[in-house]
């Protein structure tokens, strides 16, 4: 566990946010060495415990040269297959979602925003790509020092091209 007090961290399932430190907590009688973390834009604090960060795909920030390769990917050509169902599709999305992978976000969200060009999507697929935009919004924001709404109207204008 490599993570600082006050250190922004992505955590897929729920966001962006910012390590509060590691304390003990009791589950089910026993003590659990957890880290807090603060999910300030959904007023929301979590402890993990630390046995469990790898398996909840918690990660530090992306560097500046991996937003440049998300921002690469959301521009790439569309890769979906016109011929899945909603179903099949949505499965290999959820999946890619669940990496918690910055650059898998990016390929979930370009593909379904260019497929939505094509066909109506259903609701879940559209909470899926909302989802992934709003995730990659907001770390980029952060990353660069940069408000929220303005990064995510420039992955916008990339992805509805």
């Amino acid at each position: 566990m490599d993570f600082t007090n006050e250190e922004f961290v992505v955590y897929p399932r729920y966001g962006v946010g910012r390590v509060l430190g590691v304390s003990n907590k009791k589950f089910a009688g026993t003590n659990e060495k957890c880290l807090g973390i603060k999910f300030e834009h959904q007023n929301l604090s979590l402890f993990i415990p630390v046995h469990r960060l790898e398996k909840v795909k918690l990660r530090k920030l992306m560097s500046k040269p991996a937003i440049k390769k998300v921002l690469e990917t959301m521009k790439s050509r569309a890769r979906f297959n016109p011929k899945e169902t909603h179903k099949e599709r949505l499965a290999g999305c959820q999946e890619k979602f669940n990496t918690g992978i910055a650059n898998d976000l990016a390929e979930v969200a370009r593909d379904l925003a260019r497929l939505s060009k094509k066909q109506d999507l259903n609701m879940e697929e559209e909470t899926i790509c909302r989802d992934c935009i709003n995730l990659l919004a907001r770390e980029i924001a952060i990353c660069r020092g940069t408000d929220i709404k303005s990064t995510r109207l420039e992955l916008e204008k990339v992805l509805y091209r």
